[in-house]
């Protein structure tokens, strides 16, 4: 695959993922019993910012007045802590969950390149998580259902192959089949917004879902990338009001043309 983790690494869309994943954990975690998190696609887990690249438009918009936006204070602690006084490195899916997994949780990050899966094997050293070579689709059958009966699945694939959307409708069919409960983070990119909503609405007629979406260009711009989203199948009981509460802050802060564009549904 293509992918360039490393470029896209702190983007706008990373922000928005990453915000997204760590607040429904808090709302999880606000429970004792232990917790499983699958990450399906799980990169390299941290990652040298480089210049020029998609950062400009995200965390490092953010990062030096970041003391300003209480409310994005729990997702700045956690890049925070991969970080001195400069913002130089920026974490991954992996990485943000183990840290804020508890010692009876557990997290299974999976990866389907080598050398991402190898890279990764050098920076989550969790004594409770484990990482897997493999495709994460095969993991939804294979790891579901946990020992834990509660359990948060984050599914993030770079949506570079044609059968992408296929293959991600047919996973989540099988894990709701084998765990029902289990609260699904999808994440999806918006270039077409038709095209994007056709995927929201095939996976919104899986069950009850929260759909969180921020744009930072107008959606008939044509760029690469005019936002991207969140779905959420099972979402945890209060996701929703703190989405409301956050994300019309981050799309103030992330928009391109000074127009924010968001939806919490």
């Amino acid at each position: 695959m293509n992918y360039r983790h490393a470029f896209h690494a702190g983007s706008a869309a990373d922000v928005l993922k990453h915000v997204v994943l760590l607040e429904t954990l808090d709302c999880v975690l606000q429970k004792p019993k232990p917790v499983f998190v699958l990450d399906t696609h799980a990169g390299e887990g941290l990652y040298r910012l480089q210049a020029d690249a998609e950062a400009d438009d995200g965390i490092r918009r953010l990062w030096e007045r970041r003391a300003e936006w209480p409310v994005l204070a729990r997702y700045f602690e956690a890049v925070g802590r991969f970080n001195g006084t400069r913002l130089r490195d920026y974490p991954g899916s992996p990485l943000l969950i183990a840290g804020r997994l508890r010692a009876d949780d557990r997290l299974v990050a999976v990866e389907e390149a080598t050398a991402a899966h190898d890279a990764l094997q050098q920076v989550l050293r969790s004594p409770h998580s484990q990482i897997f070579l493999g495709n994460g689709y095969h993991a939804l059958k294979a790891l579901l259902p946990p020992r834990e009966r509660r359990g948060v699945i984050l599914i993030d694939p770079p949506y570079e192959r044609v059968t992408e959307r296929s293959a991600l409708l047919a996973g989540l069919k099988t894990a709701l089949q084998r765990f029902r409960q289990g609260i699904y983070l999808v994440w999806y990119p918006i270039k077409d917004k038709r095209d994007a909503e056709r995927l929201v609405d095939a996976v919104s007629a899986l069950g009850e879902n929260l759909c969180v979406e921020l744009l930072t260009w107008p959606p008939d711009v044509k760029s690469r990338l005019n936002g991207s989203g969140m779905l959420i199948l099972n979402p945890p009981w209060g996701l929703k009001k703190k989405m409301g509460e956050v994300i019309p802050t981050l799309a103030q802060l992330l928009t391109r043309d000074g127009t924010p564009r968001y939806r919490v549904r």
